[in-house]
Parts: C-alpha cells; structure tokens; sequence
C-alpha cells in the first residue's frame, strides 16, 4: 500500500509540474502575441500616413520660414525672413494665409528683421528674429513686446507650454531660450544639444531636434524633462538628419522636415522614420491641423507654401 501511494503522488506531483509548464508557456504565448499585435498596430499606423498635395502658394512669399495655425480665426500666420538669415534690415514680415491657400494679408506685420520659428499662446503671436524674441497681439498685430537673447546668434523654433512659457532654440550657440513672466535667458545649453531647431512642449518634456555629442552627424530626435533637464535620446538615439520642423502627427508620432534633403516624413519612436514626401530643398517649419487633416509647409528657397491633405 505505501508502494502504490508513492506511485500515486509522484504521478500527481509530475502531473501539476506539467500543467504548471503548460500554463506558464501559454501564459508567455499569450503575452508575446499580444505584444506582437500591438507592435504591429504602432507600425501599421506609422507606416499609413499618405500626404496628398492640395493646393500651392508662391505669391508675395518671400522666404517663408514656419507656419503656425490659430483656430480662433482659422487662419495662418506664415514669417518670411525675405533677405539672408541673420540679416538685421528691417524687412522681414508676417503673412495671414487661409487653411486654403488663399493670402489674406501679405504684410500683417511688417519691420521684422529674419523671423522664423512662430507660436501662439493665449492672444499673442510669439516670433524669433535673430536675438530676440518678438511679441505680437494677435487683435491688433501690433508688437506688444521685443524680448532680446543675451548672447543670442540665432534664435530658430519656437514653441510655447500650457503654462505661458516660451521656448526657443538657438541653433548657433546650442542653446535654449525660455520666456517666463518678463524674464527672457537661456534655459538649457551644451553639448547634448547641438544646433538644436525644431522644439515642441509637451506636458512634461520639451521634444528637441539637436544633435548630440558623440551621435555622429546630424539632428536626432530628444526629449528633455523640464523639472531635472536631462536630456534624453528618443528611440534608437540615432541622426536623422538636417531637421527643421517637430510637429505631433496625431498618431503617437511626430511630422519632421529635413531642410537640406527637401523631405517631408513621419516619425515614431518605436517605428523610426518614414519619408512622407521629397519636394526640394528649404522644407521649413510646418504646422499640422489636426481637425482638418492638414499639413501647410513653407518652402523657404522656393518661395512657396504647400497644403497636403494627410490620409
């Protein structure tokens, strides 16, 4: 009897080990599949995105630099730096276009010198010209405000967080601005981001396009947290390229240009890049427009604005 009760239990002890690996396998089976769908969906999302071109503007555009959409009055506000980057003549101005192509106002601001990056929060227009940082009611369009950039060579993108503060990058000195209140000096600076361009405030990072020190060539997609300011690589940490524009495509991922390569793509962090369209070169700082599936992009050595419906 105590024979066959050994038996007994050794069989009933190897039979739970068996479901217990039967289980556990499942279980990872599972898991794998699940994540493998998810993965498949992050990419067939990324690798879905059509820009289909819908209309052209390539009058009384000189130079267009960044385009930036305020819904209150469905309208565009488009810089153009006209003469050389870093030229202080006087002769730069902001355009009113519709989401439509259509110039509503050519020179709604004028007396700029190079203005660039452009974005909006509450009434006021911010745009970067040079070494300072132009404030302008969105009412009246006059200037409110000329913040000037200690040490500033080449103020570029600008971006603005829920709270009011401004970011602008400087890709001369790899630095970055922040507006605060009335108080205008640089937030972050070094190597960790090199010629920085495209900003864009998230809710608690600020996403850059700079390079890196020891990344190689080129701009890499970053992320920089505002409490700590660490600076970290996105993705795979690898250059993409001579990037401009950073914008959310809606899709968990970002629209990019690349200025010198005239490219226009998508990007996701899990996913990496895909190239949307190649135009030529000066592919500037687009905007999307999200409810309306729109994508307007200066092209700045062209001359001209470019609408793509994005499907």
């Amino acid at each position: 009897m105590k024979c066959n009760r050994n038996i007994y239990l050794s069989l009933l002890l190897a039979f739970l080990i068996t479901g217990l690996i039967v289980s556990c396998q499942q279980n990872q089976n599972e898991k794998h599949t699940a994540n493998t769908i998810e993965d498949a969906a992050v990419k067939a999302t990324a690798d879905s995105i059509v820009l289909e071109q819908v209309w052209e503007l390539n009058e009384q555009i000189r130079r267009p630099e960044s385009a930036v959409y305020e819904p209150g009055q469905n309208i565009v506000y488009i810089s153009n730096m006209v003469g050389g980057a870093s030229d202080k003549d006087g002769e730069g101005y902001i355009s009113k276009i519709t989401p439509e192509g259509e110039m509503q106002d050519p020179r709604w601001v004028g007396g700029l010198h190079a203005p660039k990056g452009l974005a909006i929060h509450g009434d006021y227009l911010y745009a970067a010209d040079i070494d300072a940082l132009v404030k302008i009611d969105l009412e009246t369009g006059e200037v409110a405000q000329r913040y000037p950039a200690d040490k500033a060579k080449f103020l570029n993108d600008v971006t603005a967080d829920t709270a009011g503060n401004v970011y602008v990058s400087d890709s001369r000195i790899s630095a970055v601005y922040r507006l605060k209140g009335d108080t205008f000096d640089i937030w972050l600076q070094g190597d960790s981001i090199r010629s920085p361009n495209g900003v864009y405030a998230e809710a608690d990072r600020l996403v850059i396009a700079a390079g890196r020190k020891g990344a190689g060539e080129g701009r890499l997609m970053q992320s920089i947290d505002y409490d700590s300011h660490q600076v970290m690589p996105m993705g795979k940490g690898e250059p993409i390229g001579e990037l401009d524009a950073v914008q959310p495509n809606g899709r968990g991922g970002y629209f990019l240009s690349d200025w010198g390569a005239g490219e226009v793509m998508s990007y996701h962090p899990e996913t990496g890049v895909q190239i949307l369209k190649t135009i030529s070169q000066g592919t500037a700082d687009l905007d999307y427009i999200e409810e309306q599936e729109l994508v307007v992009l200066p092209v700045m050595m062209s001359d001209r604005i470019l609408g793509f419906r994005v499907e």
